[in-house]
């Protein structure tokens, strides 16, 4: 009696530092506004936050916050010099930051209210993107384990991406996979105004699109570009 056809193996789990990756990755998913809150912002507001800790231990609280906002001068305090760079950070870095703040909000309140023109309005509505299903939500990168168990389409092409261009080597092709969507995540306009999970799922099938043609030939869309 012959022995039924079994599936191929499937890619190993991802492993913990991928998931961590591929997960900083997917805040490109995110709108410009939150992903410079996300990104850059909370850079700021954690330096600034440890100036303002550091100056509570070397001033004491009550003066860290009164130079802070100005109510104390640096030059009465028990240490001028560093009180004097609170108070710089409070004068400077803090209004810089939420006028930035403020600016990029609005500026994309504005450009969700522009008008278009009919052939930019025509041009929009004859290339939709494709609809996410309604287990896609959320912030995260489909990663190669996910789309060859999914199937069908989806795992011919992960077999033919980690296969061909990348000789077998599953962690490579993971990583190179991961960085197209990012890729495309960061420069695709299309993508603006998007739900995080929409997002997803328009960059996947651009990126899928990209990478399965140039896989077929060989080649590697993140290789190339050293991604």
């Amino acid at each position: 009696m012959a022995t039924p056809p079994q599936d191929p193996p499937g890619l190993p789990d991802d492993s913990r530092r991928e998931r961590w990756r591929d997960g900083i990755r997917a805040l490109s998913l995110l709108n410009r506004a939150p992903h410079w809150l996300v990104t850059r912002a909370s850079w700021w507001l954690t330096g600034f936050m440890a100036l303002y800790v550091v100056g509570g231990a070397v001033l004491g609280w009550r003066a860290a916050y009164e130079v802070l906002v100005g109510l104390t001068a640096p030059g009465q305090t028990r240490n001028a010099v560093y009180a004097y760079v609170l108070c710089l950070a409070g004068w400077l870095v803090v209004p810089a930051f939420i006028g930035g703040a403020a600016g990029y909000l609005l500026s994309q309140q504005i450009d969700a209210r522009r008008r278009l023109t009919e052939a930019e309005l025509q041009d929009d509505m004859s290339h939709p993107a494709p609809p996410a299903p309604a287990s896609s939500g959320g912030l995260h990168i489909r990663s190669l384990v996910v789309l060859h168990a999914e199937g069908g389409d989806a795992r011919r092409f992960v077999e033919e991406y980690v296969n061909n261009p990348h000789g077998g080597d599953h962690e490579r092709a993971k990583g190179h996979w991961t960085a197209t969507v990012q890729y495309v995540a960061d420069r695709l306009d299309r993508l603006e105004g998007l739900a995080p999970g929409e997002a997803a799922m328009a960059a996947e099938w651009l990126a899928r699109t990209v990478a399965f043609a140039e896989a077929r030939l060989g080649k590697c869309f993140a290789c190339d570009r050293g991604l």
